[in-house]
């Protein structure tokens, strides 16, 4: 490193000094020649496609700011100053390079869209990649990462990692960076500019549903896995509950989980990098020391790994992860109908109404809607994965779109997609409306038979929309 070039960090979905792999490698440097630390907002998110979707709804844009405010602190503690940046990250990085040279440190481009900001930038700079976001290192799959080894399915990874003891071989999360460092600050000053949240009118029935509480940073995020591993203790029955839609009220004393959460919760965190997988893996570890290995720990390390499989799929296939070979035309009544939550399906309706109002939807519920929209709508799945793209506070580029095109069957392990039928659905899942109330107050008391009927086309409710027919009528 030629001592002219300062070190400039470029965080991206990597808000967070615990378990950073960049931080620690430059604090045992010792004394750093310079350093800055920046975050860059691209222009585009912000600007609607020919669908009138972004990549940055209301609640999406909240919890990343909270990320930010919350790193931005952390750093400033240790003198370090975080410049956040709004405008294309390749125009603007050269504009400082210009200014004072510098040699760009920033994590492994997950999609292709980064891995072309990161070709053009190694144009005019040096640049040096490091690998935040996975359990594993690159070089511990190796082997794997071939197009013709990579396995067509989770099973087949899974088997793979069983067979080498990798799950005994994760590596620990390190503790947070000591930085020594000259700070310098940004020569540029194009300041974020965040959505105005003016132009967000909060709908009547807004004011009766309660808010996802979700806050952004690397604080609130190490508190929740904390608080979900002690306190709560909510790991014990999670392999039980995770498939519920939302958290049974304390006051119903009858259910077995009321008042704790249903699920981890941990994934916007992750999905910013406010908390690295290593962190929760090696929290996991610790619960199991204390209680013992179980279905539950073992379901969520499940979890996990699923997500690890996507996110290397993503890194080998790259566009073609993105790609349906048989593309749906628009029926613009049925996407308009979905953007507004109109579908004329309760069941649906609500978890839209949740999705766009906290940018928070289950797994169960995501399943559902995925499904729904696939092969219900008859809607191209990557309209509706780029809807959730746009709303999701958990956001993953691999995770996202690799489910849908697993629920479309385009994707790893097609097996003709999967498809989940509603009504039986909501019998199995909510059967006493308990998210459908919570979403849909202005339908008043109601039972499971009037909302299947509705659902069926059979009976409808005088005050929702009737449901569309189906592209694919399945009973």
């Amino acid at each position: 490193m030629t001592s002219h070039h300062m070190n400039l960090v470029w965080l991206r979905n990597d808000l967070r000094l615990h378990d950073h792999p960049m931080f620690n490698q430059l604090a045992a440097q010792g004394e750093c020649p310079g350093l800055a630390v920046v975050f860059i907002l691209p222009q585009h998110w912000q600007q609607p496609d020919p669908n009138g979707l972004t990549r940055l709804g209301l609640p999406k844009a909240r919890f990343l700011r909270a990320c930010l405010i919350d790193v931005q602190r952390s750093l400033y503690q240790q003198n370090i100053r975080l410049s956040l940046l709004g405008g294309d990250p390749v125009r603007l990085l050269r504009d400082w390079y210009a200014q004072q040279p510098f040699h760009l440190h920033t994590a492994a481009a997950q999609a292709p869209e980064e891995a072309s900001w990161l070709r053009a930038i190694a144009e005019f700079a040096p640049v040096t990649t490091y690998e935040p976001h996975t359990l594993f290192r690159q070089q511990q799959l190796a082997e794997l990462l071939t197009a013709d080894n990579w396995p067509s399915s989770y099973s087949g990874f899974s088997r793979w990692l069983d067979k080498r003891g990798l799950l005994s071989h994760i590596d620990a999360p390190l503790p947070p960076a000591i930085l020594s460092a000259d700070p310098h600050e940004a020569p540029v000053a194009a300041a974020i500019q965040w959505p105005d949240h003016q132009l967000h009118q909060v709908p009547a029935w807004a004011g009766r549903v309660p808010v996802t509480p979700f806050h952004g940073g690397e604080d609130a995020g190490l508190r929740h896995l904390a608080a979900y591993l002690g306190q709560e203790n909510a790991l014990r029955h999670y392999k039980d509950s995770r498939n519920q839609l939302c958290t049974a009220p304390a006051s119903e004393a009858d259910h077995p989980y009321s008042g704790s959460r249903f699920a981890s919760q941990l994934s916007p965190w992750l999905a910013w990098g406010a908390l690295s997988v290593r962190q929760v893996w090696a929290g996991i570890q610790r619960w199991e020391s204390i209680h013992g290995t179980d279905e539950h720990s073992g379901w969520l390390k499940k979890e996990l790994l699923w997500r690890e499989y996507f996110h290397w799929t993503l890194r080998l296939k790259g566009a073609a992860v993105f790609h349906n070979p048989q593309p749906k035309p628009l029926d613009d009544s049925r996407w308009q109908a979905w953007c507004t939550a109109r579908t004329g399906y309760p069941a649906i309706d609500a978890g839209l109404r949740e999705l766009i109002h906290t940018g928070y939807s289950s797994n169960r519920m995501r399943q559902w809607l995925a499904s729904f929209f696939i092969h219900q709508l008859g809607l191209d799945w990557r309209l509706g994965a780029a809807f959730f793209e746009q709303h999701l506070i958990d956001f993953d580029v691999a995770s996202n779109w690799g489910n849908w095109a697993y629920i479309a069957g385009s994707g790893q392990d097609p097996r003709g997609g999967r498809f989940f039928k509603l009504n039986k659905q909501l019998e199995l899942y909510d059967p006493q409306l308990m998210h459908l109330q919570q979403w849909l107050p202005e339908l008043g008391p109601l039972t499971l038979t009037q909302v299947l009927h509705h659902q069926s086309g059979k009976r409808t409710l005088p005050n929702w929309p009737a449901p569309l027919p189906p592209t694919n009528p399945v009973d």
